[in-house]
């Protein structure tokens, strides 16, 4: 379309006059659009397997084993897919299949990771990735260590865990402690790059997909009293 001011100069001006204007008129319209639209470039997803997250995790937190679930025995594999955004947060996270109980507890721990993604020049990246925990219940080690809030590590030769307490044996003789005093029950006393003593064990390089826990047993009594001996 011409604009206004080129109608009002044509009955003035000359047959070549009126052709030079139309045509420099219309070469700044022809190499200009009318409507200059900037594309938007896509988010481009990529997939990965579970074990590259290992190379781009730099924030984990370990899933905790709950309660009501060790005391009915209850393990199995709980799965999630996850989308990591561009800046290394978690975008999305669902639960794909597993005990509810178990799957809430994954699904609190994951939620606090961050990653570490190599990023895209000029262009927004998501990264789709699985993840899968085993929840196992497996017997106590021989010895154990019990780890507690206080820093503190005790070396015992067996160790049961109650409901109300838990119980465990120095060599003839046998002790009560409470559970909200221990933060861990291992097989390891420290974590050591090389191994020089027992109890030594060498540290992860990453998140950890396998939950363990030791049976966790109905309150037991003991003492004269009937109630748990715990200090």
């Amino acid at each position: 379309m011409l604009p206004p001011c080129y109608k009002c100069f044509m009955p003035s001006l000359g047959p070549l006059a009126k052709v030079l204007l139309h045509v420099l008129l219309w070469i700044p319209s022809a190499q200009s659009p009318s409507q200059a639209i900037t594309p938007v470039s896509e988010v481009k997803r990529i997939h990965l397997k579970e074990n590259a997250v290992l190379c781009f995790t730099i924030n984990s937190v370990q899933p905790i084993y709950p309660r009501e679930a060790r005391l009915a025995h209850t393990e199995g594999m709980v799965k999630l897919a996850l989308l990591i955004a561009d800046d290394g947060s978690i975008a999305d996270m669902r639960a794909i299949s597993g005990d509810p109980l178990l799957l809430d507890s994954a699904i609190k721990a994951v939620s606090q990771w961050r990653f570490s993604i190599t990023r895209v020049v000029g262009q927004a990246v998501e990264t789709e990735v699985p993840l899968s925990f085993t929840f196992s219940i497996d017997d106590p080690p021989k010895p154990a260590y019990l780890h507690l809030t206080n820093g503190r590590v005790i070396r015992a030769d067996e160790v049961r865990e109650f409901t109300n307490g838990i119980e465990y044996n120095i060599g003839h003789r046998t002790h009560h402690i409470s559970a909200n005093s221990v933060a861990d029950i291992n097989a390891c006393a420290r974590v050591s790059v090389i191994p020089l003593r027992e109890g030594d064990c060498i540290p992860s390089g990453g998140p950890s997909f396998s939950v363990r826990a030791i049976p966790l047993l109905p309150a037991v009594k003991t003492g004269h009293s009937g109630r748990p001996a715990l200090r």
